[in-house]
């Protein structure tokens, strides 16, 4: 299972995100901190001041309990009576030197004593512990003598609630400010940072699937526009690296298909030079005794005209005898060396000329021949009389393939300041297995005492003399297509 990895903006919004909360949390900390110092020290200095007022009020002789107490129409009693109307008064409460209580005044159900109880800043006052007020105490001297302790509880409520609304509105502010801040982070970071690492992660897609040449323009900080200047370089290196490997194996497959034709030439000379010598020899050694055996046969069916069986013989003797002269002949014919062509020839004379002489024959009884011919046709490097003796192969190799109706088109175009000659055929075709060595001498398909297996083999030895090529394409049950490519004189 792929382990989960969050985005980029992802990643970076929670850091920065963390980060602003840290920032807020330790901000508000010191903000508040100092915030309700200050309010606790404004409220501590206004208690001391109320405080030292009230002493300034006592009597010289400050009584003792229980002898007396602080009377109620006392200047002092006065003004802590005008000084409970505070809704932040608590408590004032004077004691004598024994610590006894000779004067209190504050709140129902407030403790006598509070004002000295729960002080945990100093011995003169300071913050309750529970943070509810602030107490003040202030000690009672008459000529350098301590005579009592005067002690002032004013209560924080007020400065607590108002911290509270502060940090609440300072949430609230904190929340949106985050909100906005996030926001137009992930905005301003998609534009400079994610969608230019985006295009950069797309191009280097193209480039693993062999899309040379990627080019990125981006905009940002300069540490992307440094990298995206890499990558062009990168990738204009790679296109230049695969046009040098595609130049490399185009130059090799070249050398390579050089090779193969030396090989095959060499092989085809070496073959052409034993038939040469096999039908130099045959040539020699078969051409008297056969042209003994035929002169016999002749002299039989003129000595016997009347006897019907010798005649038969004489005429059979002669046709099979005609028959390995013709295989001799093609042999010469096939080994015979090629030679450069310096006649040219006129491939519509050519090809009408073949026709005519082939339809005389009656060769294409019971068959259709068309012709689909270039208006204007150059001459073609070609000796006419032996380009006229593989047409007249080609058309009577596709008439051997018709069944009855069948039809032979022979055309003829241009491509490539070459002459195409095509003959087509909707004849029986050709298995794929034979057409590899459908050029071979003495391949055939036909039945024997039908094809020696050397017309197509002289065919392409002619072509081959001419600077040309012959192909072949053929479908089982669909036809074949003969193709013969001729330089033009043009060319």
């Amino acid at each position: 299972m792929a382990r989960y990895r969050p985005s980029l903006t992802v990643s970076i919004m929670a850091f920065l995100g963390f980060l602003l909360v840290m920032t807020w949390l330790l901000f508000s900390f010191l903000a508040f901190k100092t915030a309700a110092n200050d309010l606790y020290a404004q409220k501590g200095e206004h208690a001391r001041t109320l405080l030292a007022t009230f002493v300034s009020q006592l009597p010289d002789n400050l009584p003792v309990f229980p002898e007396g107490i602080i009377p109620p129409d006392s200047s002092a009693s006065i003004y802590v009576q005008k000084l409970s109307d505070d809704a932040a008064f608590t408590r004032l409460t004077l004691l004598d030197r024994n610590g006894k209580a000779i004067f209190t005044a504050g709140r129902d159900g407030s403790d006598v004593y509070l004002p000295f109880n729960g002080i945990h800043v100093s011995s003169d006052g300071g913050i309750l512990a529970d943070g509810s007020g602030i107490a003040n105490v202030i000690n009672v001297t008459r000529n350098g003598v301590p005579v009592g302790r005067a002690g002032l509880l004013l209560s924080l409520t007020a400065e607590n609630a108002r911290l509270d609304r502060t940090r609440q509105i300072f949430a609230a502010y904190f929340v949106l400010d985050f909100i906005m801040l996030m926001g137009l982070g992930s905005f301003i970071l998609s534009r400079i940072v994610v969608n230019p690492i985006n295009r950069l992660l797309s191009a280097t897609g193209k480039i693993t699937g062999g899309q040379y040449g990627q080019k990125l323009r981006v905009s940002g900080s300069s540490e992307l526009a440094r990298l995206a200047e890499s990558f062009n370089e990168m990738s204009m290196a790679l296109q230049s690296k695969d046009q040098q490997v595609s130049e490399h194996m185009a130059a090799l497959e070249r050398v390579n298909n050089d090779l193969h034709q030396a090989r095959e030439e060499a092989i085809r000379t070496e073959k052409m030079a034993s038939i040469g010598l096999l039908a130099a020899g045959m040539a020699h050694e078969i051409g008297t005794p056969l042209a003994s055996i035929m002169g016999y046969a002749d002299l039989a069916a003129v000595e016997q005209p009347d006897n019907p069986a010798i005649q038969d013989y004489a005429r059979r003797i002669s046709t099979d005898c005609a028959r390995i002269d013709r295989i001799v002949r093609g042999l010469l014919d096939y080994s015979r060396p090629r030679v450069s062509c310096q006649e040219t020839a006129d491939v519509r004379q050519v090809a009408t000329a073949t026709l005519e002489l082939l339809s005389q024959q009656g060769v294409f009884k019971h068959f259709t021949v068309s012709v689909a011919m270039d208006e204007y046709l150059p001459q073609v490097k070609a000796d006419p009389h032996q380009l006229q003796q593989v047409l007249i192969n080609l058309l009577i190799n596709s008439r051997d393939a018709l069944a009855e109706n069948g039809a032979i088109i022979l055309k003829s175009r241009i491509e490539n300041r070459f002459m195409r000659i095509d003959v087509i055929d909707n004849g029986s075709g050709i298995e794929d297995d034979d057409l590899k060595y459908i050029f071979d001498p003495f391949f055939t398909t036909k039945p024997p005492g039908k094809g020696t297996g050397l017309g197509l083999a002289i065919a392409a030895r002619i072509i081959e003399g001419f600077d040309g090529r012959i192909t072949v394409k053929s479908k089982p049950g669909t036809g074949t297509c003969f193709t013969v490519w001729l330089p033009t004189v043009s060319g």
